[in-house]
């Protein structure tokens, strides 16, 4: 699958980044897009989600403004998810996308 299904505010969106809005998104966040993790011990910030959210809907979803990815931040929200429930969402966004690998195996 190309990209991720995501629901937010009972619509449906299509999430992945090409490589165009990858670039976009780090210049946005002003560093690629894993340094959001920090190392593995923060979360990303409200506004890293957003704009990760916001590059992730251009692909599919055109003319989708980040004011609109504000709204439907607030709509998945809304929905009772939290912040920290998008975080794996963000993984499978950079999953579909490439970014990490799809599959891990543990090493013996």
């Amino acid at each position: 699958m190309l990209y991720f299904d995501f629901e937010a505010g009972n619509k449906a969106y299509k999430l992945r980044l090409n490589v165009r809005n990858t670039v976009m998104l780090e210049k946005a966040l002003g560093c690629n897009p894993l340094a959001i993790f920090g190392n593995g011990e923060t979360l990303p910030t409200i506004t890293a989600m957003v704009n990760v959210l916001f590059a992730s809907l251009q692909q599919y979803h055109h003319g989708i403004t980040l004011n609109d990815a504000y709204d439907i931040f607030d709509a998945y929200l809304e929905d009772g998810h939290t912040a920290t429930d998008f975080v794996p969402v963000i993984l499978e966004i950079y999953k579909v996308s490439g970014i990490i690998p799809k599959e891990t195996t543990e090493k013996n």
